[in-house]
């Protein structure tokens, strides 16, 4: 995790899998406890995690993470 609470999606991640910014997803991180929420890429690639998942897992910046990103899936038009 970096300072802020921001999590740092890799450049060549994104491009394989063709995430989007701005697109939302199910964030899932995993410690030793595991928290889900929504959250969406902002236009750097990071994701950041609310406080009060922070302080519930109790993570602080440096720490490292495993993050599980389900995308949502669009309804048809």
């Amino acid at each position: 995790m970096q300072r802020g609470g921001r999590v740092q999606v890799p450049r060549l991640v994104r491009w394989k899998n063709r995430l989007e910014a701005g697109e939302i997803f199910v964030v899932t991180i995993f410690n030793s406890l595991s928290q889900t929420f929504y959250g969406r890429f902002c236009m750097d690639g990071r994701i950041s995690i609310p406080k009060i998942v922070r302080e519930e897992l109790k993570i602080k910046p440096g720490d490292l993470l495993t993050v599980r990103l389900n995308p949502i899936k669009r309804a048809p038009l």
